[in-house]
């Protein structure tokens, strides 16, 4: 039995061909905007904006963890890794 996918003869169908830079054109000099973009930005994205700068994460002891992440020696024992594991099993689903 002879099968065959037809990527044999691929490259007789697209042949290769070296890459040609793409023209840019460049608008005239003298060509103004029609119109102006504008955006407005609501109360509640500025009181999203405002909290996340009173955020409660210790950005030292972040920092202290990534640095450890990165230098391979940060170490969590086996057992405090189980007893989460075992913990979020056997309790009941946070909705």
């Amino acid at each position: 039995m002879n099968v065959r996918n037809g990527i044999e003869n691929l490259s007789q169908v697209l042949s290769p061909q070296p890459a040609q830079p793409a023209a840019v054109s460049k608008p005239p000099a003298s060509a103004t905007p029609v119109g102006a973009d504008t955006a407005q930005v609501s109360s509640v994205a500025t009181q999203i904006v405002q909290s996340a700068g009173d955020s409660d994460v210790r950005l030292d002891k972040v920092a202290g963890i990534q640095a450890a992440l990165q230098a391979g020696t940060y170490q969590i024992p086996a057992s405090a890794v189980a007893q989460k594991v075992i913990g979020a099993l056997l309790s009941p689903e946070k909705s």
